[in-house]
């Protein structure tokens, strides 16, 4: 039994489940809730829709499976929400990330184990070099960390 593969394949399908999940959330609110914030003061689902497209559109950089398809969306989504800012519309964003999130499936399945395990694009060789833990499969963990907390938060929308 290849104890490595059994281990990535469980990170990736942990990752691939979690954005079914939240497509499925993001879907059930629909355009309607764009607006709405997840909690008093927070951000509003289509911020965070938004965020989460932009997140991982620099995945499939961060992994090397090709170029960003949305890196003009950085300013709006990899800063704080700002009252006053215009922002795609939420069927816009909607398909984003259902395609983002198609090339990363795409990019995943021509990935083998010991792809996995080479360092990602936003770590030196040296820090690698010293830190061989800062590696693909590791940055995709830290995404679904951050995909399992924002998917926490659309929880708490108040429709």
């Amino acid at each position: 039994m290849n104890h490595e593969k059994t281990i990535v394949d469980l990170v990736v399908n942990q990752f691939e489940g979690k954005v079914q999940q939240t497509s499925a959330v993001f879907t059930t609110l629909g355009a309607e809730a764009a607006q709405l914030p997840v909690a008093p003061d927070r951000n509003t689902v289509g911020y965070l829709l938004g965020h989460l497209v932009a997140v991982h559109d620099k995945l499939l950089e961060g992994l090397s499976l090709g170029e960003r398809l949305h890196p003009e969306w950085d300013s709006l989504f990899l800063a704080p929400q700002q009252n006053g800012s215009t922002y795609p519309a939420y069927q816009e964003l909607l398909g984003a990330w259902q395609q983002v999130n198609a090339e990363l499936g795409a990019g995943f399945a021509t990935l083998t184990v010991a792809d996995w395990l080479t360092k990602h694009a936003y770590v030196s060789d040296e820090d690698f070099a010293r830190e061989p833990h800062r590696n693909k499969l590791n940055l995709l963990l830290s995404r679904t960390g951050h995909l399992f907390h924002h998917g926490g938060q659309l929880v708490l929308v108040k429709r």
